[in-house]
């Protein structure tokens, strides 16, 4: 340990003066190992800098790979490389580094037009050539940042569908998140009477996934199944097999349900309400879940989970426990948040003169920013109430 600790400190030591292989092994290892000290980072990206010029598209993608994995983003030196190297690199790059790349820039938030429109036409050729995997990494960096490319959108389909029998859960999860962000995909009708090109081959890719659920959700991690529960609920789109799968599913994972963190917990809420899974096990399961993970919520978590606790009728108990939590967070609540909870205890048809009383000042304070249906909702609580 200590030969491996003094190797490794001499190693960091020589950052400086590192090669390109060197450099880039330096970095996937701090990347796994640490150490997490932003001033070894600091140090790394200083030297990636000087060197940019000479890295390969395979070493430029370890590198980004490793900054998103630690979460580490250094501003000035990813604003120069995908100015003025990134270009050259994806034009040449193998498929395998070029996912890579654009993954890396995405997790790290930059974001070049240019870069990606080139980006976007190199996939768009070797599509068909995608695995699984990188299908799915390639529809949420475009989407992440925010570049909405239909036509690649439909390659990438198109490619998911011929690659469906290699998709994960992990995979599954992490596309259909991605597509259920974007607005041409937001569609209230799923009758092919009623839709264009692009839904048609989502509502085609769909359905070739939910035939292939039953072998992936008992596979899926927590967040996998959260995401997937939420993608498909955001896309409204619902067969009865489809929902009946997820119930049973969510029923037989109560111990892991049980584990949920707040963020999670709120998605699957959410998801579930909008899906409409009323099954009378679920609900019961879901109101012990939301009381034991009320107390962590924070406002965002704590308005979907009260408005979706609503919807599914979760009861009394249930918004006693979500109440303790709301002086906690008052002073972090937005005039949003609290229309909301306002709203959500009304449509519980929940009375509390001590919620309103306690939400009154502040509405008070934040009312002149509220938009016109949110300032509506409040009004709307008291009266119903």
């Amino acid at each position: 340990m200590f030969c491996f600790w003094r190797l490794c400190q001499e190693a960091l030591a020589g950052i400086p003066w590192a090669g390109r292989s060197t450099l880039t092994g330096l970095f996937v290892r701090v990347a796994e190992r640490g150490p997490k000290d932003p001033a070894i980072w600091k140090r790394l990206t200083a030297r990636a800098d000087v060197i940019a010029h000479s890295l390969t598209p395979k070493q430029a993608s370890l590198i980004l790979s490793s900054m998103a994995r630690s979460r580490h983003s250094q501003d000035n030196f990813l604003q120069r490389f995908s100015l003025k190297f990134a270009p050259s690199l994806v034009s040449q790059a193998e498929i395998i580094d070029l996912c890579g790349i654009v993954s890396g820039l995405s997790q790290l938030n930059v974001y070049q037009e240019e870069l990606f429109a080139m980006t976007s036409q190199r996939l768009r050729e070797v599509a068909p050539q995608l695995d699984a995997r990188q299908v799915s990494l390639m529809a949420n960096a475009f989407v992440k940042a925010g570049h909405l490319d239909m036509e690649l959108f439909q390659r990438l389909l198109k490619q998911a569908l011929r690659q469906l029998s290699k998709f994960t859960a992990k995979d599954a999860a992490v596309m259909l998140n991605a597509f259920s962000q974007v607005p041409d995909f937001q569609v209230k009708e799923w009758d092919d009477t009623f839709l264009d090109e692009n839904t048609r081959e989502l509502k085609t890719t769909l359905e070739a996934l939910a035939l292939r659920l039953p072998d992936l959700l008992p596979k899926a991690d927590l967040h996998s199944l959260a995401l997937i529960l939420n993608a498909f609920a955001q896309l409204q789109f619902v067969q009865k097999d489809l929902l009946d799968l997820m119930s049973q599913e969510l029923l037989l994972n109560e111990e892991k349900l049980q584990k949920l963190t707040p963020r999670q917990l709120a998605m699957v809420l959410n998801a579930i309400a909008r899906l409409q899974l009323h099954e009378p096990r679920l609900i019961e399961l879901l109101s012990s879940v939301v009381r034991s993970g009320a107390h962590a919520l924070d406002p965002q978590g704590l308005c979907l989970v009260a408005n979706a606790s609503a919807k599914l009728q979760l009861g009394l108990e249930t918004f006693q426990v979500l109440f303790v939590r709301i002086p906690k967070l008052l002073s972090r609540f937005s005039g949003r948040h609290l229309a909301m909870l306002c709203h959500a205890w009304a449509k519980a048809h929940i009375h509390n003169d001590d919620l309103f009383e306690l939400l009154i000042l502040p509405l008070a304070s934040h009312a002149a920013r509220l938009e016109a249906h949110e300032a509506g909702l409040p009004c709307w609580s008291m009266y119903s109430d």
